[in-house]
């Protein structure tokens, strides 16, 4: 694949990052191909449709309404673009039942996005969703080893 093309896959990459950061549903439509898109988690049995991928991120919003993520690295092969980067925010609003902590939150993620056509049709994410749930204070953190030394 040209680089000219590898380069503008990454850039609808770094695009829907900017979207849901932004709460911009409508520049996220643009660039992803609703009708064919699949979002994979962690930990879920099958994969998210477009509708409910976008209820999905709409709860981080509502739950971390300062949200930003830095990029780390981005590599492209093909159809594929692999983000790596920090997503970081305050959690201001009730996430997954849990009350607001007004805690701050630092959390690594990966993403591979699958672009055709400079549309996104599929996505995989993996984040430190036990490393976040810590740091609001929904987990109790382990005694450090050294106790028991």
């Amino acid at each position: 694949m040209e680089t000219k093309n590898l380069n503008a896959n990454k850039k609808i990459a770094r695009q829907t990052f900017e979207a849901y950061e932004k709460n911009d549903f409508t520049a996220l439509e643009k660039i992803t191909d609703t009708a064919k898109f699949k979002l994979h988690l962690p930990g879920q049995d099958k994969p998210l449709k477009y509708d409910d991928a976008v209820k999905f991120n709409k709860q981080y919003n509502v739950a971390f309404p300062d949200v930003k993520f830095t990029i780390e690295n981005q590599i492209a092969e093909g159809d594929f673009v692999m983000t790596r980067g920090i997503y970081k925010g305050t959690n201001k609003g009730t996430f997954q039942g849990i009350p607001a902590s007004g805690k701050k939150i630092k959390v690594s993620a990966m993403t591979l996005q699958q672009i055709v056509n400079g549309k996104v049709v599929e996505e995989w994410d993996e984040f430190d969703s036990l490393g976040m749930m810590k740091q609001i204070g929904a987990i109790p953190e382990l005694e450090s080893s050294e106790k028991y030394r």
